[in-house]
This record gives structure tokens, C-alpha cells and sequence, in this order.
């Protein structure tokens, strides 16, 4: 258990999901959380130089990610400090916030701020070279949705996975149904009062289109290749670009 490591009121923020191939398709997950995190850090006014390491949070490949964290510490208004890129698929920001606790727990750090990003949105096409293979024939491999449909140890796609929870779990879908549409509500409820609610954590640049109105047809549609009954396309989380910020104190 931590005793030392805490996240300080209101140090933090958050972007609503953008969805996938939308507006923010284009843009450089560490330019975007990194302007976002400065243009925070003035509104604040708070100085970026009161942080003595970062961890950056992305999974998917971009340019220039070979420099990540310290990159990104130098975007957002602190050269002189270095950092750790951790990717770790779903389980990235998570895992970040936990090696920021554990340094602030050991004494390794006084004041870590975690930038976690990423942008599933024209993933990369990486190609390798292959000279052994037949005539030279590369290796290709799309990073992000080769990986969706298949993961090289449990070998089948993310969501036969969540298909097998389910079953294993009992988890109807009925069940599955009501939650979806309590989020979409939830949604909804946020964007009430000009968006009060999305406005405390967000920055304001970066909102999201709404959310389609059709998600009770939605549920239904299954868009995929698999034999999904639990999961079908309407209720999996939308793939998204997204930029979250939270710093982490000693106490």
C-alpha cells in the first residue's frame, strides 16, 4: 500500500474519447498531449519546471516516438528532465500511474507528472526487412489492426477474448445491453449545462463529436467477422484518440 505517493486535487485533466478517423486522425499524439499539458500547466499557473521525471503512456507507434518521454518533456516546458515510455495496451495509464507511485514511494522522485496518449487512428504499416524470406519478400504488419484481431499468445482477437469472459462469467447480454445504455445516458447527462460536467476534468479544445443517436440499433450490429453474441459492435468501446494528464506528488 502507498503512503507517500497521492494525485492533488485537481491535478488533472482529461480529453473526452474523439472517436477514430475523426477530427484528430491526423494529429501527433505526443505534439497533442504535450501542447495540451502546457497550455494546462499556464491556466493553472503552474511552472513544468516543479517536475523531476515523466512518464509518458502510448501504445501505438508514431513518428518520432524513438524520443517519447523525453521529447515530450521538452514540448511541454521541461527540457532538463528525463522520462520512461510505457506501453502496455489497455493497461497503459494504469501502469503508468503505478511506476510513478512506486518511484515517489521509494523516494526516487518528489513530483511526476504522467501524460498518457495515443491515437488508434491511421496506425502505422511497418514493414520489415527480410532478405532470408523467399525472393526477399518483406514482413509487414498493420500495428494496429493486426493486434486487435490477433494476439500472438492467447492467438485469437481481443474481442473473441471478451467473448470467453463472458460466457465463463455468465454475463448475459442483456446485462451487457442495460450497462451500454446507462453509459450512453451517463454520456448525455454530461454534455447538459453547456457541458458543465465535461469542462471540470477537460480541456476545451478538445471535445468530442457527439456521440451517435443510434446506439439502441447499434447494439445489434455486429460488423464484424467473428460469431460475437455478448460483445457485437454497437457496445465495444470506441477506438479513440485521446490525451489524459495527472501528476503525482509526495505527500
Amino acid at each position: 500500500m502507498y503512503t507517500k505517493a497521492f494525485i492533488p486535487y485537481r491535478g488533472y485533466f482529461s480529453s473526452p474519447f474523439s472517436r477514430w478517423q475523426g477530427s484528430l486522425q491526423s494529429e501527433n499524439a505526443i505534439e497533442l498531449v504535450a501542447g495540451t499539458a502546457k497550455r494546462w500547466f499556464a491556466e493553472k499557473s503552474f511552472d513544468p519546471k516543479m517536475f523531476d521525471y515523466l512518464f509518458l503512456g502510448k501504445s501505438i507507434t508514431q513518428r518520432h516516438t524513438f524520443y517519447g518521454a523525453a521529447w515530450c518533456a521538452a514540448l511541454m516546458g521541461n527540457p532538463d528532465i528525463s522520462g520512461l515510455l510505457i506501453a502496455q495496451a489497455c493497461t497503459t495509464s494504469v501502469t503508468a500511474m503505478n511506476q510513478a507511485a512506486l518511484g515517489i514511494e521509494n523516494d526516487l522522485y518528489a513530483n511526476v507528472c504522467c501524460l498518457m496518449t495515443d491515437r488508434t487512428s491511421n496506425g502505422p504499416h511497418i514493414i520489415w526487412p527480410n532478405p532470408p524470406g523467399p525472393g526477399g519478400q518483406v514482413v509487414v504488419e498493420d500495428w494496429v489492426m493486426d493486434n486487435f484481431n490477433y494476439d500472438p499468445w492467447g492467438q485469437i482477437p481481443m474481442v473473441e477474448t471478451a467473448e470467453n469472459v463472458a460466457k465463463e462469467a455468465k454475463i448475459t447480454r442483456e446485462e451487457q445491453d442495460n450497462i451500454t445504455l446507462l453509459r450512453y445516458q451517463q454520456y448525455q447527462d454530461s454534455t447538459k449545462n453547456n457541458q458543465a460536467f465535461q469542462k471540470y476534468l477537460s480541456m476545451t479544445f478538445y471535445f468530442s463529436k457527439k456521440i451517435s443517436q443510434n446506439v439502441i440499433f447499434t447494439l445489434d450490429a455486429t460488423g464484424t467477422v467473428y460469431d460475437v453474441i455478448f460483445t457485437p459492435f454497437g457496445k465495444q468501446e470506441n477506438s479513440a484518440d485521446l490525451v489524459i494528464r495527472q501528476m503525482l506528488q509526495e505527500e
